[in-house]
């Protein structure tokens, strides 16, 4: 591919390249707020391992780091959704009865992030309604506090401690309707740039080299006795 020529063609069509950027960052943005669920809760638990007088603070580090583990797996099990259901404070008949099916709703409702060496958890709910996401949360944190043991086993001496939440937003934010139109923006850009690329090796610019490009492009305007005597000076340079 040659790059004198590319740069050319990129500057010819800027106009169209800016153009299309906008339109896939626009339709990027309004993707995300149609197939987003409209409401959000976020919660913070903190997952702590009580071990009087034992100092090796590398083993708790990882000690830590496998329990939440342990917990983000858990959370999405049927054995969850069980606890979940016990609780009383919300009811899952919005899932699917088929397991699989349901699984795979539930993990669309609930997002877990985790930072492992300190042992704590971010858990993001989804849903169509406050109601929903804030109930579906109360949940997720009664359960995560009171019957931990189920998951962890016994005799572990965890404690799970809520530090926030959940704290009720709409979704998604502005934030993440900019980040997926600037996205976007740059696809749409590099999609363009790919047009132009796929142009230069196998389309139209395939035989064209950029000194006979750029060599016709300052002929324009000439006449033909100023073309034919600037033709007759490019030959003889060439020559020599």
């Amino acid at each position: 591919m040659n790059g004198e020529l590319m740069l050319k063609l990129a500057k010819k069509h800027l106009g169209t390249i800016i153009v299309i950027g906008l339109l896939v960052g626009v339709l990027s943005s309004f993707g995300l707020i149609v197939t987003q669920k409209k409401f959000r809760a976020n919660s913070d638990v903190l997952v702590v391992q009580n071990q009087q007088g034992f100092s090796d603070y590398y083993a708790l580090s990882k000690s830590a780091e496998y329990l939440t583990g342990v917990l983000v797996e858990s959370i999405y099990s049927e054995k969850f959704l069980e606890e979940l259901e016990a609780t009383k404070i919300v009811s899952v008949s919005f899932l699917p009865q088929n397991k699989l099916d349901r699984l795979k709703e539930w993990s669309k409702i609930v997002r877990i992030s985790k930072n492992s060496n300190v042992g704590i958890l971010n858990i993001e709910v989804f849903g169509d309604n406050q109601k929903q996401v804030l109930e579906i949360s109360n949940a997720v944190l009664a359960v995560l506090t009171t019957r931990n043991s189920l998951f962890l086993g016994q005799g572990q001496n965890v404690e799970i401690r809520i530090l926030s939440g959940p704290i009720f937003e709409k979704n998604p934010s502005l934030t993440n309707i900019f980040l997926a139109g600037f996205g976007g923006l740059i696809i749409g850009i590099l999609l363009s740039l790919l047009w132009i690329f796929y142009e230069i090796e196998f389309g139209a610019y395939k035989n064209i080299s950029p000194i006979s490009s750029l060599h016709n492009n300052s002929l324009q305007g000439l006449t033909p006795e100023e073309q034919t005597e600037r033709n007759a000076m490019e030959y003889w340079k060439n020559r020599q």
